[in-house]
């Protein structure tokens, strides 16, 4: 009678991986919520032409995706995947303020800048702590939950700033500042409940390899596997 509660609890998704899920979920909320509004913003309001919007997004989104190998080197060279995720996240929380006081190209473009900086240093050590807190069985399963509720997220961004731009009279500043505090919400989910150093996978145990054993036939070998060559 215990053995499908042992299988139910393996196949449980770690909470850990569940608690970056909602952290993501929470902070897509506030980056779409920007995302969908801050082209009109910029064309409308500060003047800058559609080509020269995705120009300046194309550069910024390429500047992340580099910055994302700078988040997971500092990240594994001192193993502090939740410190340097913590620093991601902040930059980005920190940029939606800045949105209400400036209302210049320039420091909307320095803005933009330090909010995708703080999304690619924040990946990679996001990424490494879903892999140190999930067993090796399953891997696949928590990185799909994290995804998504990470799109779970940018999916009710629009939405919610659709909600926010019909509600409130100045509607691009309320869009901002209700992005704000959502991204402050996800800031303090992580420091709260993500622990400071995920703990790595274990071997399985005599029993977990002895029910493997039974279920494929095959005995795995004993280390060092004499299967594989040095």
């Amino acid at each position: 009678m215990a053995r499908p509660s042992v299988r139910i609890a393996r196949r449980a998704v770690p909470a850990t991986v569940l608690v970056l899920g909602a952290v993501s979920l929470i902070t897509d909320i506030s980056a779409e919520m920007v995302t969908a509004v801050l082209p009109l913003y910029l064309v409308t309001e500060l003047g800058l032409s559609p080509l020269g919007f995705g120009l300046l997004d194309g550069i910024y989104n390429g500047a992340s995706a580099l910055v994302r190998l700078v988040g997971g080197h500092l990240a594994d060279r001192g193993r502090r995947y939740k410190a340097m995720a913590a620093v991601g996240y902040g930059l980005s929380a920190l940029c939606k303020p800045a949105l209400l006081v400036v209302h210049s190209l320039a420091g909307i473009g320095a803005v933009l800048a330090v909010d995708r900086t703080g999304k690619g240093l924040r990946t990679a050590p996001r990424d490494a702590m879903i892999s140190l807190a999930a067993p090796p069985d399953a891997q696949g399963r928590s990185f799909g939950v994290h995804r998504a509720m990470d799109t779970a997220g940018a999916l009710l961004g629009p939405v919610v700033a659709v909600v926010v731009m019909r509600a409130a009279a100045d509607g691009f500043d309320a869009v901002f500042t209700v992005s704000c505090c959502v991204a402050a919400i996800g800031v303090v989910v992580l420091l709260l409940f993500v622990p400071g150093r995920a703990a790595e996978p274990t071997a399985p145990s005599t029993a977990e390899a002895a029910t493997a054993e039974a279920s494929t036939g095959l005995r795995p070998c004993p280390p060092p596997c004499p299967c594989v060559p040095p």
